[in-house]
């Protein structure tokens, strides 16, 4: 019977997965960003424009399988769809109700 060297275990064999693909996190720094830009769009429609383009960006390549972050893809166009929309029934009505008190005479 062979003695085993001292302090130990023999050396096993390491086993390996090929054709497994790589991990990828699960958030997309694009979808990041644009759900960013969507939610500054509380400031101003300049910054919605870009939020909703790479929330487009960015749900197209999670769909894909590319990145991550599908969900918060779709949160930042959706989210800057609205943006749009409560600046286009906003707007009006701001501007009927200063008319009514005067503000541009």
């Amino acid at each position: 019977m062979a003695q085993q060297p001292f302090g130990g275990f023999p050396p096993q064999q390491q086993y390996a997965f090929p054709n497994q693909p790589p991990a990828r996190s699960k958030d997309s720094g694009l979808a990041t960003v644009a759900l960013i830009f969507s939610l500054f769009g509380l400031i101003g429609l300049v910054s919605v424009i870009p939020g909703i383009v790479l929330g487009h960006v960015a749900f197209a390549k999670a769909r894909r399988g590319e990145a991550g972050g599908k969900g918060m893809a779709l949160a930042a166009f959706i989210v800057g769809y609205l943006m749009i929309v409560l600046c286009a029934i906003a707007i009006p009505v701001l501007l009927n109700v200063a008319a009514k008190h005067g503000a541009f005479r």
